[in-house]
């Protein structure tokens, strides 16, 4: 008989609230409200986080474009040429994600060194195309 005083906490609630289907229908309400908040917090925490890890990204040249200024193949068949452009659509450290402008074959997986060896990508951006 130790849950008797819960027992007499919950009827007591329920008589005020309208009856035990309406204190159900608060509890489940009331508890979808909690866990949305919960749910609202957390994203927000994790973009925050995630914004503050891309940022060092941004810097690295993410949604820049930048002139091809010496031709070069790449291990995985990109081939750019001198004049070629091209906008960096994601990186993840060495590993990015690029577009060539004016091209049908689109996207491409290329490694930053590639990058920085017919490009000005990693040093000075002089060449880069806003």
């Amino acid at each position: 008989m130790g849950n008797l005083g819960a027992y007499q906490a919950m009827t007591s609630l329920a008589k005020k609230v309208g009856g035990p289907k309406a204190l159900a229908g608060l509890t489940i309400a009331g508890g979808y409200f909690v866990g949305r908040l919960t749910e609202a917090g957390a994203k927000t925490l994790f973009r925050a986080s995630r914004s503050d890890a891309k940022g060092e990204t941004e810097d690295l040249g993410q949604g820049r474009v930048f002139d091809v200024i010496s031709a070069g193949d790449d291990d995985h068949g990109l081939k750019l040429r001198v004049g070629d452009q091209y906008r960096v659509l994601e990186r993840d450290e060495e590993a990015i994600l690029i577009e060539v402008l004016e091209a049908q074959d689109n996207p491409h997986f290329t490694s930053a060194s590639f990058l920085a060896s017919v490009s000005s990508f990693i040093g000075d951006s002089a060449s880069e195309v806003e």
